[in-house]
């Protein structure tokens, strides 16, 4: 019997882009399981949870999660509560809004958070992030790095807000007896992320501008930084995989240890749509952090997690997505 048969989970912002990947996993790898969804649930939201609308055993309930009555509706009966509700965007949005990613990150956090304590919640999970880490950090980045420093400059009030939510979580578990787990994922990309050129992450914005037929292809940087991918199926499985067997108030890193160069996934994403086009890099737009990839030890090591789906065969799918559904 699995972990997850037969319990009650909210997973707040269950019809985002990853969170509706997390709500399919549960209901299609457990038996019995009951799953709410809660957020804005927009026309978006809903068509991400397109597949699994009907399932008798799937509950969306529509709510501001900046609302602590809301908050505590949702979390009321609730087994586990994973807390996949945030606000976000890619390196230009985020280096310009520090202040309102800051504010509503740990509005969301805490009213979160406070609700699962009060409806009595047996196991939470705290979704955190690499954005985290600071400029310097050491590469592969272990978790021990996550509160040296301050977060990198174009992500500084995304990050401080995560790290806020990370230290929330951990002091709730030493006060309040909360079963707690701390999730920090890398770079998640596939089916149903965000592809609004303002605030998308660089796979989205990318894969959108290159299905359009964009050439040249301008990509912001000089094409040096490095990132590592991990595609969002195997994203969500890692979730799943951190709140269930580690919950220690202790952050685990979840990701895929291969780097790669942005100047090489811009020719990955070309590649993948099948389109011939000279790459032109903008330095004087923000590159973010140099070089962010994480070290992977512990999750394999506590949670036997390896990545799965490998950037090129990813990269093929979210394309492939792309063009069905936003073509």
């Amino acid at each position: 019997m699995s972990f997850w048969d037969g319990k009650k989970v909210l997973v707040t912002g269950g019809g985002g882009f990853i969170g509706s990947h997390v709500v399919e996993r549960l209901l299609r790898a457990h038996r019995g399981v009951r799953v709410t969804a809660a957020g804005r649930m927009s026309s978006e939201n809903k068509r991400n949870l397109s597949e699994v609308l009907r399932n008798p055993f799937l509950r969306v309930i529509k709510g501001d999660l900046r609302d602590p009555r809301f908050c505590r509706k949702a979390c009321k009966g609730q087994d586990v509560v994973l807390n996949l509700a945030g606000v976000v965007g890619g390196v230009g949005y985020n280096s310009k809004h520090h202040a309102s990613l800051f504010r509503d990150n740990m509005t969301l956090q805490l009213n979160v958070l406070e609700a699962a304590r009060l409806e009595g919640v047996k196991r939470y999970l705290v979704v955190s992030t690499a954005c985290v880490y600071p400029r310097d950090c050491v590469i592969p980045t272990p978790e021990t790095e996550g509160f040296r420093d301050e977060p990198e400059l174009t992500n500084r009030g995304y990050g401080w807000a995560k790290r806020m939510g990370e230290y929330a979580g951990r002091a709730y578990a030493e006060e309040f007896g909360m079963s707690v787990a701390i999730v920090r994922p890398y770079n998640a990309y596939g089916p149903r992320d965000h592809y609004d050129l303002d605030k998308s992450h660089v796979i989205a914005a990318l894969v959108r501008r290159v299905c359009e037929g964009e050439s040249p292809l301008k990509v912001w940087g000089d094409g040096k930084s490095t990132r590592a991918f991990l595609y969002v199926e195997d994203f969500a499985r890692g979730l799943l995989e951190v709140a269930e067997k580690y919950p220690n108030a202790d952050p685990v890193n979840i990701g895929s240890a291969k780097e790669i160069s942005i100047k090489d996934l811009a020719k990955a994403v070309l590649r993948a749509a099948g389109h011939d086009a000279k790459l032109v890099f903008d330095p004087s737009k923000p590159s973010g952090q140099p070089r962010r990839a994480c070290d992977t030890t512990k999750s394999r090591k506590v949670l036997g997690f390896k990545a799965e789906i490998g950037l090129d065969e990813g990269l093929r799918r979210t394309v492939a997505w792309y063009r069905e559904n936003l073509q």
